[in-house]
């Protein structure tokens, strides 16, 4: 029988019918036992009992009601596989922080800044060792950068291995430089699967501050375009580092078959792009 079983209720019409025949068969036997007044009492106070708790179930309904709802929306605006917000979460709160700073222009000097990333060599990591492995460096990716970045930046996973933070920051940009090297380096640091070492890394693009009639979308995109700029230039680099590895495959005397999927792993992590 499963656990989550709803719990039979009756209807508040036969609850009232049961109180009043419960209170009636009270009342003769306190009569019987010959107590007038006792039976009075121990009648009113059952009655009472009952119509309170009658009275008392639309609350306890609506109650359910509100708590299944919120279980919807935390399921409709938070992804599955990491916690975090989703992409149309990200989308609205970036929305109303944008509209509350057109209203609030003469507060401060922060701004908005959308910081969007994605993994280099994250196909790589599923290719050599699975798609568990895959979902195991996201979730990796996600509980360390909720550890460090700022309290007031939010992160969220927008799909696949690309991920979106939205800073609050001033003009000069130094938190959001901050926050650009403590994803860097957690994209870097070596994640253990199944005894194996996997280290990746990260291609970022950071928007332009935002502006009195920015939109999502606007800077969604140009965070987009300068995260693309980045991955090209760090493929670039990454080609030059695999040219020299050809010589350690070869000069492997009989590798073993971890020691092969070690290289194999290591060589495409670094000639992917994703």
């Amino acid at each position: 029988m499963r656990s989550d079983r709803q719990q039979f209720a009756l209807p508040p019409g036969i609850l009232l019918a049961g109180a009043i025949a419960l209170a009636a068969a009270l009342l003769c036997l306190m009569f019987a036992l010959g107590g007038g007044v006792v039976a009075v009492t121990a009648n009113s106070l059952v009655v009472g009992l009952m119509v309170r708790h009658i009275l008392g179930e639309p609350q306890r309904v609506l109650m359910k009601v509100r708590s299944r709802t919120s279980a919807l929306q935390d399921i409709a605006y938070r992804d599955s596989l990491t916690g975090l917000p989703n992409r149309r979460f990200f989308i609205w709160y970036l929305e109303q922080n944008l509209a509350m700073r057109m209203q609030n222009r003469r507060r401060g000097s922060r701004v908005n800044r959308v910081v969007l990333f994605d993994l280099n060599g994250f196909k790589a990591v599923n290719d050599t060792y699975g798609h568990e492995a895959g979902d195991e460096l996201l979730k990796f990716i996600a509980v360390t950068l909720t550890a460090y970045l700022p309290s007031d930046a939010l992160l969220a996973r927008l799909g696949g291995d690309e991920f979106v933070v939205l800073v609050r920051d001033s003009h000069g940009g130094r938190k959001t430089r901050e926050v650009e090297a403590t994803i860097r380096k957690a994209a870097e640091t070596v994640f253990v699967f199944d005894g194996q070492d996997i280290s990746v890394s990260a291609s970022v693009g950071v928007s332009s501050p935002a502006a009195a009639r920015s939109t999502a979308e606007q800077l969604l995109r140009e965070s987009d375009q300068r995260m693309y700029a980045d991955k090209i230039a760090g493929k670039a680099a990454r080609q030059e580092v695999v040219l020299d590895e050809p010589d350690e495959v070869m000069s492997s005397v009989k590798p073993s078959l971890n020691e092969r999927r070690r290289i194999r792993a290591r060589l495409m992590l670094s000639a992917s792009s994703r």
